[in-house]
């Protein structure tokens, strides 16, 4: 749900010119067990961590050793050393076995700065991220040659075309990674699954979708406990949090600390919708209080939760909730009207995440009479944190992939990693014959305002839409508007999120373990941004969709209308299948979604007013 960069910084040297051969190899060695670490980080996805602790180590033990030996030692070895202690053992026949090094004890004081030499110099052997490119049916990483950087690599299998470009591209903000050799290299990927059976059941639309979404929300119902039906005797937490964020404000570090601590003891991580709420504020208040919001917001990112639970909590959320799944099926049905007559659909998009919104559609393309058209999808996406920024989209590429040739759909994929204010035309090789839609669904909050830049990230992202020239553009956001002064800012927090722990309070068992995921872990995240995190740390910046309306106007798009039939349609389905505490109403051409008359999330159908009839 949010999107964060880290930085790494490796640079590249020459051989040292001061020293020979065997002194440029000696510094060589303590390299050898940290880039056997380092490489398989880089290359395998999956690695027990007890190896991982192992190896770490190795790694570590090889360093201090080397370290050791230069400054205990006199003299370095010469050429003709043939000592048993100068030589380095064999490479291992497999990763799970450890690599192990001998240092030659003959080594003599070596300034730090010829040191850091030869730590550059074996870092030129680390590969170059910005040119892997991912093949999902060789299975296999390359690093492309000059000669080979442009050629074009599909392959065909049966009537499934699954091609792939998994692109990132890199600037000194992001990564700094020195130009590495030309080599192949096997691919590792994740373990983790690439389909789910359960998930299935909610993202394809089956007929007998409501009778399943039913039995699951009842067996839920029945699974909680007693204690929910009955009111809980707490100190009401509300006005505790209000008065706090004014110390906060105020920098009153005593008397804040002791209301956070009255917070806690009132409040309970097993309670109701308001007290666990409360817990997630008052760790955010704490975070503003002592200057560690953006730290722990970095680190809440680069903590990495696992396929299997995010495919849990997608499982969950379009289970009990209708915004997902109504936003999808409005979507599918826009896209599906113009696509009747096209060969080629390519569908651009932007925040494309695990890419559960697009199973249905290839399901669907499936189905057509004349055959399924050839789909295209690009997807976007912020560069992930740590070693691998390329891993969500290329997962997402491979899940795609699968469900395209289990449905007999002829398929492509491409995946672009950049800040999405420096994409290009040329990223998306689009051909004039495709129909091209452009998607964003709920990501467009995380792109920087006018707060950041004058010519805001988000407005350069709208107007380049517009210069792609879609035939669509389908634009879902999270209605919410937050003010830049914090007290106001904390209350507008406070209810708005207020309304999504209620939601899963009224239908998940408290006791959950996908529910505290979503609590602890997802939504925390985003309180803790929006209330601890200023100026370039505050990546959520939601907008109203009528702040939204009049960005897209600016833009010179066109609002297609909202048909009526089509939201009878949704307004029928989600009374027969979701609680009636949940809406779905048109305003201005937006179809508005949300629970107990408060409007959560929006969608709006345009087009560049130059294409308009």
């Amino acid at each position: 749900m949010v999107g964060a960069s880290s930085e790494l910084f490796l640079t590249s040297g020459r051989e040292n010119p001061t020293l020979n051969n065997s002194q440029n190899a000696v510094l060589d060695k303590p390299l050898d067990a940290t880039l056997s670490y380092l490489s398989k980080i880089l290359l395998e996805e999956n690695i027990d961590e007890n190896h991982i602790l192992y190896e770490e180590g190795m790694a570590l033990t090889a360093m201090e050793k080397s370290l050791s030996d230069i400054i205990s030692q006199n003299h370095f070895p010469s050429l003709n050393d043939s000592s048993p202690l100068n030589q380095q053992q064999a490479y291992p026949t497999s990763f799970n076995q450890p690599v192990q090094y001998q240092i030659s004890p003959s080594l003599v004081n070596l300034p730090a700065s010829e040191y850091s030499k030869g730590l550059e110099e074996g870092m030129k052997f680390l590969p170059n991220i910005g040119k892997l490119r991912t093949d999902f049916q060789g299975s296999n990483l390359s690093i492309p040659s000059p000669c080979n950087v442009n050629e074009e690599r599909s392959k065909n299998q049966g009537s499934v075309t699954n091609g792939s470009n998994s692109k990132k591209k890199l600037n000194n903000e992001d990564l700094d990674i020195s130009e590495g050799r030309n080599c192949k290299i096997p691919q590792s990927y994740s373990e983790e699954p690439v389909r789910d059976q359960k998930l299935d059941e909610v993202i394809l639309y089956n007929d007998d979708y409501i009778y399943k979404v039913a039995s699951l929300r009842e067996g839920m119902k029945a699974n909680m406990h007693i204690k929910q039906t009955v009111k809980e005797h707490f100190t009401d937490v509300k006005d505790l949090l209000i008065r706090c964020s004014h110390l906060v404000a105020t920098s009153d570090c005593q008397a804040a600390e002791e209301i956070i601590k009255q917070i806690r003891k009132q409040s309970s991580p097993d309670g109701d919708s308001t007290h666990r709420l409360a817990l997630v504020l008052a760790d955010a208040l704490e975070a503003r209080l002592t200057g560690t919001g953006s730290e722990t917001y970095n680190r809440s990112v680069s903590k990495r939760i696992s396929t299997s639970d995010i495919l849990k909590i997608q499982y969950l959320l379009m289970t009990v909730t209708p915004f997902l799944r109504a936003t999808y099926c409005i979507a599918k049905d826009r896209i599906l009207k113009l696509v009747d007559k096209a060969s080629k659909l390519h569908i651009i998009d932007f925040g494309i995440g695990f890419g559960f919104q697009w199973p249905s559609l290839i399901q669907d393309l499936s189905e057509q009479k004349d055959g399924a058209v050839k789909l295209k999808i690009t997807g976007i996406d912020f560069p992930r944190p740590g070693f691998r920024p390329t891993e969500r989209v290329d997962e997402t590429g491979r899940r795609l992939a699968e469900y395209a040739k289990s449905f007999n759909v002829p398929f492509e994929y491409n995946g672009i990693v950049s800040k999405w204010e420096e994409i290009c035309n040329e990223d998306f090789k689009i051909e004039k014959d495709e129909l091209l839609v452009v998607n964003s669904m709920y990501r467009f909050r995380q792109l920087g305002d006018e707060s950041i830049a004058l010519d805001s990230p988000r407005n350069q992202v709208l107007n380049f839409i517009h210069g792609l020239k879609p035939k669509l553009f389908l634009h879902g956001v999270v209605s919410a508007s937050f003010s830049p002064f914090f007290v106001t800012r904390f209350r507008q927090v406070m209810l708005h999120y207020a309304s999504m722990f209620d939601i899963l309070d009224a239908f998940v068992p408290r006791d959950n373990k996908v529910r505290q995921l979503i609590e602890r872990e997802m939504l925390a995240r985003e309180v803790l941004n929006l209330i601890a995190c200023e100026g370039a740390a505050s990546v959520e910046r939601p907008e109203t969709y009528k702040q939204w309306h009049l960005r897209n106007m600016r833009a010179a798009f066109e609002q297609i209308p909202v048909e009526s039939v089509l939201l009878e349609w949704s307004q029928k389905k989600l009374k027969a299948i979701f609680d009636n505490r949940y809406f779905i109403e048109e305003d201005g051409n937006w179809i508005l979604l949300g629970w107990r008359g408060k409007t959560l999330h929006a969608l709006s159908m345009w087009k560049p007013k130059q294409e308009a009839a």
